[in-house]
């Protein structure tokens, strides 16, 4: 993957985590509920962002 592509990718799992968290706050009742299903999702979210800067990086900076 090249770095625009990368971003790209990034870019759209950051909407569909943010889609998917507003979807869950207006589907589930439960307001305790909703909260931990957030948190779960902007935790599971945090694992391709991080992979994906990570070689974002790696790119920009090659080793010597």
């Amino acid at each position: 993957m090249n770095r625009k592509k990368e971003m790209q990718a990034n870019i759209a799992i950051s909407i569909l985590f943010a889609v998917v968290m507003l979807v869950s706050s207006y589907v589930i009742a439960d307001k305790d509920l909703t909260q931990n299903i957030v948190i779960i999702l902007i935790a599971i979210w945090f694992v391709p962002f991080l992979y994906l800067s990570k070689i974002s990086n790696r790119i920009e900076k090659p080793q010597s």
